[in-house]
């Protein structure tokens, strides 16, 4: 599905009912907005492992602007940050969205954490997954790659971070070759998750020369008020524990959970431990798969 919002076509997909019969009544389910990671990728890598939780709430997946199946071309000075974080604004009210949940992974959680300080009225809850509050990330994820990557995957990593692949060859090859570093425990069954994405280098290329590196939420992190789950994994590499801790330190109403045996994607290594914990900070029955 595709919402016309800000002068782009916006792509954004549904799992689960918003409504769900109760007796003689119909009762109102959570929304929670899915933002992926990139920038320039998509949110199909999401999936399948979120999809039980639409048995508890409304996913609504959105692919950012200029990438995944939203329209192109977009003009790249238009995507930043910022605007990223108004589109998703702009969807819930096009959507006819009371309050919702946002859920961010990695870049994912740097527009999800930039949405909860522009529309703290529309916002519930906040789930951030293996982010990062600053660029100050990137020192320590090449700190990491020097520790945990092979020869190749080391002088590889500025490839994409710092904006010098636009071609989707390279950019299809950048992640052959890195794929593997961001797990614990690498299956090769986890490509097919990335072959799925419609990524787009020249949006990632942009915002990583131009955009990323003045990112820096530190100093307003203690004004996001609403209850936050904050993720780590205890083996990733791109954005290292010590980023979700300094997450934690600065919003005043947080859990923090890490993730022993997960590297940047706890919800694919520990599905069911990421499940129990997402359903009881969201309150809903323990009882149910991963409770």
């Amino acid at each position: 599905m595709r919402a016309k919002v800000n002068g782009v076509e916006l792509f954004f997909d549904v799992e689960g009912p918003g409504y769900v019969p109760n007796g003689p009544d119909m009762d109102e389910r959570e929304v929670c907005l899915v933002l992926h990671g990139g920038p320039g990728m998509d949110h199909t890598y999401y999936r399948p492992w979120l999809t039980p939780l639409s048995e508890d709430m409304q996913l609504v997946y959105v692919d950012h602007r200029g990438t995944g199946r939203s329209g192109r071309p977009v003009p790249l000075e238009s995507c930043t940050i910022d605007q990223m974080a108004d589109d998703v604004e702009e969807l819930r009210n096009y959507l006819g969205l009371g309050k919702v949940t946002v859920l961010g992974n990695s870049f994912g959680g740097f527009w999800a954490m930039t949405y909860a300080l522009r529309y703290p009225e529309s916002l519930n809850r906040l789930i951030l997954i293996t982010t990062s509050p600053s660029y100050g990330f990137y020192e320590a994820a090449k700190a990491e790659a020097a520790k945990k990557g092979t020869p190749e995957q080391i002088a590889a990593v500025p490839g994409v971070f710092e904006g010098k692949i636009t071609g989707d060859e390279e950019f299809e090859r950048w992640w052959d070759v890195m794929a593997p570093l961001y797990y614990h425990r690498w299956d090769e069954a986890y490509r097919e998750a990335g072959k799925r994405a419609r990524p787009n280098p020249e949006v990632a290329a942009h915002m990583f020369r131009e955009v990323i590196p003045s990112y820096d939420l530190r100093p307003r992190l203690g004004e996001i008020r609403v209850p936050t789950l904050v993720l780590a994994g205890r083996h990733d590499w791109v954005t290292p524990v010590g980023e979700s801790e300094q997450i934690a330190a600065g919003i005043p109403d947080n859990e923090f959970v890490l993730f022993e045996e997960s590297g940047h994607s706890p919800f694919v290594e520990e599905q069911e431990k990421f499940l129990g914990v997402v359903r009881r900070f969201m309150g809903f029955a323990e009882a149910k798969t991963g409770g």
